[in-house]
């Protein structure tokens, strides 16, 4: 039995494929550091982009991990390119998987979506594996869309066997 979508039903169908192609994309610019073209191509001017401590859940005024503006993020974007960060001089290496894509709200001009995230990091004689949540606000662009902001809620209840966060995730 084959079942055949109309037209208005396969529109949700088609932004989750925008949304997720859109993802996968800025995945893979973050996994290959091309960073710049990331921060210059799929970024508001306003972007938010922050990683709440992983030991303080639910506590609004809890310090995070990072919590940058577009200026922050551009300045660890040039430290991390110009070998300035120690522990990414050599660059480590990347990988990537972003799964579980949900288009939470549409609202018109941005949407609000979630996803599950692993990064894993290789390098320096050491392997992580970053695992977490990230929750976009992404603002339509004709017909892409450009991050507004950016959040991953990690599932470790520490960092101590990763010795520190100096990637973007």
């Amino acid at each position: 039995m084959t079942i055949e979508l109309t037209v208005d039903e396969a529109a949700p169908l088609r932004l989750w494929h925008r949304v997720s192609q859109f993802l996968f994309r800025e995945a893979r610019l973050l996994d290959e550091w091309r960073l710049l073209e990331w921060y210059d191509e799929m970024l508001t001017d306003d972007i938010r982009y922050s990683v709440p401590a992983t030991d303080v859940r639910g506590e609004a005024d809890a310090l995070g991990l990072i919590d940058d503006d577009a200026a922050r993020l551009r300045q660890r974007i040039e430290q991390l390119l110009n070998g300035e960060v120690w522990c990414e001089n050599p660059r480590s290496r990347t990988n990537r998987m972003i799964s579980n894509v949900e288009i939470l709200t549409d609202r018109g001009t941005h949407l609000d979506v979630a996803a599950n995230v692993v990064v894993y990091r290789f390098g320096h004689g050491r392997s992580d594996a970053y695992v977490g949540k990230c929750r976009f606000e992404l603002v339509v662009e004709g017909e892409s869309f450009r991050v507004r902001r950016r959040v991953v809620v990690l599932d470790h209840e520490t960092l101590y066997e990763h010795g520190k966060l100096s990637i973007i995730l």
